[in-house]
């Protein structure tokens, strides 16, 4: 099944998966060193990956990516190409990014992230937005005491974003989180070979490259291929709960 993106569909098209009840999937992630071998958006790419291969498994939409994450400048500064937002910045244009998708009429808005965790700063963004947008709609729908004066049965559910990360506990059998080593390595050798230098694997002299058992340079396209069937699998799991 071919993914439906958000901004290639026509306004019958959208109203169309929004009265069926499809989720809205919306990767983010980031512009970050990912060592000398692997692509700066690789945190990206996997996240938008992963909301296409969800959309081939499921009826769900793919909305446009969120890029310009924070990164803090953990790995390296702008030479390198990491690229980072100011995280106040950064979650008034999640928050904004979240309403106009919310006014669209999404029932369900799932945000996946593939950076820095659910601890992380680009997540607890999107978190915040979420659960100040989910009481900023109800208050406007149902007025002050509304969750107080409006029985459970009676209300819409008023939290209708989600905000979750790239690999969920379901599939952490066969699918782990790392930096460039050797489950991010796998992966983009697995998803977009092109934009993997090996040769480069090991350059640098870089702690999060080289760290025994997790080295880069011991990277497949084939362990990379199973660890993304797992994340699609577990997701598509997920989403199909009511």
């Amino acid at each position: 099944m071919k993914p439906a993106r958000l901004r290639e569909m026509r306004p019958a098209q959208m109203r169309a998966a929004i009265e069926a009840g499809q989720p809205l999937l919306v990767p983010a992630g980031c512009v970050e060193f990912h060592g000398h071998h692997l692509a700066l958006g690789s945190d990206t790419l996997f996240a938008e990956a992963l909301c296409e291969g969800i959309a081939a498994s499921i009826p769900a939409v793919v909305a446009p990516t969120i890029d310009y994450g924070p990164t803090g400048y953990a790995l390296s500064g702008p030479e390198l190409g990491t690229l980072d937002c100011e995280v106040g910045a950064f979650e008034g244009y999640a928050r904004e990014a979240l309403r106009n998708l919310l006014e669209m009429g999404w029932r369900r808005i799932q945000v996946i992230i593939h950076h820095q965790g659910m601890e992380g700063p680009e997540a607890l963004c999107f978190r915040r937005a979420a659960a100040d947008l989910a009481f900023t709609h109800s208050r406007a729908k149902h007025g002050r005491g509304w969750w107080g004066n409006t029985p459970p049965e009676a209300q819409e559910d008023w939290s209708q974003i989600h905000v979750g990360p790239s690999i969920l506990p379901a599939a952490r059998e066969v699918a782990s989180g790392d930096h460039a080593g050797l489950w991010e390595t796998s992966l983009l050798l697995h998803l977009r070979p092109e934009l993997v230098d090996m040769a480069a694997a090991n350059e640098g002299d870089l702690w999060f490259t080289q760290r025994e058992g997790d080295r880069a340079d011991a990277a497949t396209a084939d362990r990379g291929a199973e660890m993304f069937a797992a994340m699609v699998h577990a997701w598509a799991a997920e989403l199909r709960r009511p």
